[in-house]
């Protein structure tokens, strides 16, 4: 009786390259990964001052526009607890809003949408979805303020 098992199966060129293929994909797949975590972590540039006014110059409920390097315009406001600076862009749909004195609050005329002096949502859409007005950190040293600025 004779022995009917089949030979045994080589290797064709396509089952190679496509084995190739996966174990080349893998290698980049990990090597990438070994690769970041040998890099150093960029470092994170600390946030340089940037003179915005005096507080002598600057009377309590008035405000003022300063743009800052990277373009983005922020209002400076004086307030009865001290001075703040929120970018004057709304985050509802990127209207411009304004400091109103009397009523003590940034107002956006797009959509009526208001914020008090620390630049929290009170009115508006902004108010439906909770997002306030974004702050630039200030120092304030001696009559001089300065605004944090990242670089």
């Amino acid at each position: 009786m004779t022995d009917h098992t089949p030979p045994p199966a080589s290797t064709s060129r396509r089952g190679l390259l496509s084995m190739l293929a996966g174990l080349g994909a893998c290698a980049a797949t990990g090597g990438s990964f070994v690769f970041r975590y040998l890099l150093p972590k960029p470092a994170v540039a600390e946030p340089q001052r940037m003179y915005v006014g005096q507080l002598s110059e600057l009377p309590v409920g008035a405000s003022r526009l300063f743009r800052a390097p990277s373009g983005e315009g922020y209002l400076l406001t004086r307030t009865v607890d001290g001075v703040v600076a929120f970018n004057e862009t709304c985050p509802h749909l990127g209207c411009k809003v304004h400091w109103q004195r009397d009523e003590r609050q940034f107002f956006c005329p797009c959509h009526g949408g208001a914020f008090d002096a620390e630049g929290r949502p009170t009115a508006g859409p902004p108010k439906d979805e909770d997002t306030p007005l974004a702050e630039l950190e200030l120092a304030v040293v001696g009559d001089a303020i300065y605004a944090l600025v990242p670089v």
